[in-house]
């Protein structure tokens, strides 16, 4: 059994808050949370995780990084197995006359592969071959149950074999992070703050030259105060009386005109219990697999058959009510060549004050780093297209067409992005869109998003009508091209 990547995190945050380590129960069917579990209870590492929030921070960073390494595995080979599952799907539905004649062929096959988990080819070939009772539909459901079964075991071994492979790494990785990180904050005096945004972006490994190399970047916050402005204007906060409000969307609502398997035009995942896929009804019915079937329910990971007859109807509101606490951010950022040097080192540093901010206060924020094309990233769950963007360099024409059609799909298609403030971060030498989407700044402004800018350089700027706020930094150092 694997779970989500939030329940990992949930047990990670528990521990470093309170020291609540997680009952043996919760761990029992899941090696990861087994690890993290057997982790929480070293002396050591309680010792120092509890009474020290920099040694906090590095233990849920270090351990968030294997979490993630060990979920990609096991995506993996989850992957890798499809066409086993689609082969116990099509089994199902085979005839009574395709069973008689392929049975042979399937349980051989089955022994092939899992004799060493224990299948028992001798049962079938007696109940099917000797018996004749390849027609018995409970029993042919048993078969495919122990195929599932088997398959189910085979992956979670994986994952142990996976995990068993690294533990001994990751335990010195972890060790020697909460040791080098906790002295060298205390000699050097370093500002948390400071250290944390550096830290952030170092993928859970300690390096003294990369962090140093970091907070160079980090240290343009000084040079310019108006980027801590900025960080601390993004994403609005009522005030006491709730006077500041933004727009509200409630997101879309789906309605059914029929229903005949006729129009079913693929593969869907929800919680729709009538048009489960024949491997989600197998792990209904089976009592062993009722955990995995309650896990995949509750998370709207079931395997459904979507129907071409359902339709999704955009569901918008647009009225207002006052602003949540933590208001939600979309950043874009130009890494076009006009960029180079200062200019994107600036917008990097700002990037590390928002995304530090948003991982401190669990603020929603998306970035969109834009040139030619646009790469959307969800700061607080792409962690390794963020660790991407902060290595990528300034190169390209520049074309904001792209990081357009980004937003507004984002603030029109998600309700969590309603109403956000959005800030992008350019020279503004880019060449103006057609008016259609200008017109669709109006309207989004109309409904409560705000637009904010940053100018980077002098360049004369056409945008600023479109802008409720423009912040610019003149003096800086612009590359000759």
């Amino acid at each position: 059994m694997t779970n989500e990547p939030a329940f990992y995190m949930k047990m990670l945050h528990a521990f470093v808050s309170s020291g609540e380590e997680p009952d043996a129960l919760t761990c029992e069917c899941d090696v990861l949370a087994q690890y993290l579990c057997t982790t929480m209870h070293d002396a050591q590492v309680k010792a120092l995780v509890l009474n020290d929030e920099v040694a906090a921070r590095v233990f849920v960073d270090t351990m968030a990084q294997f979490v993630s390494l060990n979920l990609q595995k096991a995506a993996y080979q989850m992957q890798r197995c499809s066409y086993e599952r689609k082969q116990i799907a099509e089994a199902a539905e085979w005839s009574h006359i395709k069973r008689r004649d392929n049975w042979q062929a399937l349980v051989q096959m089955m022994d092939d592969k899992y004799a060493t988990q224990g299948f028992d080819k001798g049962f079938y070939n007696r109940e099917f071959g000797e018996k004749g009772q390849s027609d018995d539909d409970a029993l042919w459901q048993t078969l495919l149950n122990d195929w599932q079964n088997n398959l189910d075991l085979r992956l979670a071994l994986h994952k142990r074999e996976f995990l068993e492979s690294r533990r001994e790494l990751q335990n010195r990785l972890l060790h020697n992070n909460l040791k080098a990180v906790t002295q060298y904050v205390q000699q050097h005096g370093v500002n948390q703050e400071r250290f944390y945004q550096s830290w952030a972006l170092m993928g859970g490994r300690w390096n003294v030259v990369e962090y140093e190399r970091l907070q160079q970047v980090v240290d343009f916050q000084r040079r310019y105060p108006v980027l801590q402005t900025i960080t601390d204007r993004m994403g609005r906060v009522a005030d006491a009386l709730g006077h500041k409000r933004i727009g509200y969307s409630q997101g879309n609502e789906e309605q059914m005109q029929h229903a005949s398997q006729s129009d079913i035009t693929g593969i869907s995942v929800g919680r729709d219990l009538g048009a489960l896929l024949p491997t989600e009804l197998a792990q209904y019915a089976d009592a062993d697999m009722e955990d995995v079937f309650l896990q995949k329910y509750v998370t709207g990971r079931l395997q459904t058959f979507d129907y071409q007859s359902r339709t999704l109807n955009a569901a918008r509101g647009l009225h207002t009510k006052p602003a949540r606490p933590c208001g939600p951010m979309v950043v874009c950022v130009d890494m076009s060549g006009s960029m180079m040097g200062e200019p994107s080192k600036v917008a990097l540093s700002l990037m590390m004050s928002l995304c530090e901010m948003c991982t401190s206060k669990r603020r929603n924020c998306y970035l969109i780093a834009f040139s030619v094309q646009a790469q959307p990233i969800d700061v607080l769950n792409d962690r390794t297209q963020l660790l991407q963007f902060f290595n990528r360099r300034a190169a390209g024409d520049t074309d904001a067409r792209r990081a357009l059609d980004a937003m507004f799909a984002l603030l029109n298609g998600n309700s969590r992005y309603a109403g956000a403030d959005v800030l992008w971060v350019t020279d503004f030498r880019i060449p103006l869109p057609p008016p259609t989407y200008f017109q669709q700044i109006e309207r989004l402004r109309h409904e409560g998003t705000r637009f904010y800018g940053l100018q980077l350089g002098i360049a004369e700027n056409h945008w600023l009508p479109y802008f409720d706020e423009m912040f610019k930094i003149e003096d800086i150092k612009m590359e000759v091209r």
